[in-house]
């Protein structure tokens, strides 16, 4: 019975955290406007080459992806809970030293560059807010503890509980190290889903629109002079 509440206590938190993390992701539709964004505030004239941050993000997605699967092929039940945390455990850790690095490095650059207060504010309570959900599968880790030790077994000989940890580690310490590296030979914005999605709540986004809707008027009422 103990074990039936931890199960559906785990679900109740990851789902939650599985649901904001697509969320995320859907700030991707958004990147566009937070690359004019950037052009923007810092008056650039031509246009930021963005090959490398793509080539980094491209990597990231498949070490994870890999070292997740390797390990979920190495239970003996990969089809289960602890399964889930085995796959997600290397992305999560890796995730929230991801979004911290780079929230320092994108609020600096907005600090520097960008006077408006309520977009910044948006920025830090979005990337505070990823944070706190990446903390959501630590927490579900701790909640499953004790089932995990019992109910699925690896091919290593180590409790799922440990490997899950062993690998939540493994990704902080990699997101780390790969973080700083980007942070430091970036210029341009590294969160730029987060970005989006805190322009859109901010109201920049719209504001940005508004102002392409007049300039176009301006320029067709010219026209037809």
């Amino acid at each position: 019975m103990a074990f039936t509440i931890e199960i559906i206590l785990a679900y109740m938190i990851l789902i939650p955290f599985i649901m904001f993390n697509l969320f995320f992701l859907s700030g991707s539709f958004f990147q566009g406007r937070v690359s004019k964004l950037f052009l923007k505030i810092l008056m650039a004239n031509e246009e930021i080459k963005e090959s490398y941050y793509v080539k980094f993000k491209i990597l990231n997605i498949t070490i994870w992806i890999i070292v997740g699967l390797l390990f979920l092929l190495s239970l003996n039940n990969p089809f289960s809970l602890g399964g889930l945390m085995v796959l997600l455990a290397f992305r999560s850790g890796a995730s929230l030293i991801r979004r911290f690095i780079f929230g320092i490095h994108d609020v600096k650059i907005l600090k520097d560059h960008f006077s408006e207060r309520k977009s910044m504010d948006m920025v830090l309570f979005i990337v505070r807010f990823g944070v706190v959900i990446e903390l959501l599968f630590m927490l579900t880790w701790g909640i499953l503890y004790q089932y995990l030790s019992v109910s699925v077994n690896s091919l290593f000989g180590i409790e799922v509980n440990l490997l899950t940890l062993f690998l939540w580690i493994a990704g902080f310490v990699y997101g780390a190290i790969f973080s700083v590296i980007q942070s430091l030979i970036s210029k341009q914005f590294l969160l730029k889903n987060e970005l989006g999605i805190a322009l859109v709540f901010s109201g920049e986004m719209i504001k940005d629109k508004v102002e392409e809707k007049k300039d176009f008027a301006k320029k067709l009422f010219k026209f037809k002079r």
